[in-house]
């Protein structure tokens, strides 16, 4: 019983025909799969392949203007008279974020950025 080596291929009862190519060809195909599966699930092949579209937009400019602040000027105003055919709540909230101000605490001579987008 023990006057044998072990032999590794029959060493857990296979069959004599399985051969090292086959473990190799199902190690390898297990390699290969697990490796697609990696680099399909990435972040970057992810962002290329949503809607055909590329992983970062352009980035567009935003055209802005400096607007000085008058005696009687409100953000609701200022809004109105820069960009007249756009609802000025919306305008008067953009000018306020980008500015960091608050509506009723605007200083004459001020000048604060609206922006025309």
């Amino acid at each position: 019983m023990f006057d044998q080596p072990l032999d590794t291929e029959h060493a857990f009862g296979h069959r004599a025909a399985m051969e090292r190519t086959y473990v190799r060809r199902r190690r390898t195909v297990a390699v290969l799969a697990t490796a697609l599966v990696a680099v399909l699930m990435s972040p970057l092949a992810a962002g290329a392949v949503r809607r055909g579209e590329p992983s970062a937009p352009a980035a567009q400019p935003v055209s802005e203007q400096v607007v000085v602040v008058r005696s009687g000027d409100t953000l609701w105003s200022i809004a109105r008279r820069v960009r007249p055919g756009d609802d000025p709540r919306a305008v008067a909230a953009e000018v306020a974020a980008a500015n960091g101000v608050q509506p009723g605490a605007l200083t004459v001579g001020a000048s604060l950025v609206v922006p025309l987008g």
